[in-house]
């Protein structure tokens, strides 16, 4: 008598990891890591990589709602 499942394991148990916290802080560690990113500018130049990291931080941005006025 077959389950239905292809798999002799239930689903559940594949990923156990049910019961970590999730993280508080990633709103203040895009800000943070957004400062640190502007001020490498100013040190340095804009580099390709820079372009990219900000690029990815502005998009944190916009995924959890934070305005740039809020960082600066």
């Amino acid at each position: 008598m077959s389950t239905g499942f292809k798999s002799k394991y239930k689903h559940i148990w594949y990923n156990p990891n049910k019961k970590r916290t999730p993280s508080g802080k990633k709103y203040e560690k895009v800000m943070k890591h957004y400062k640190i990113l502007l001020k490498r500018i100013e040190i340095e130049w804009e580099t390709k990589w820079l372009k990219n990291a900000i690029a990815k931080a502005q998009a944190k941005f916009k995924k959890y709602w934070i305005k740039e006025d809020m960082v600066k």
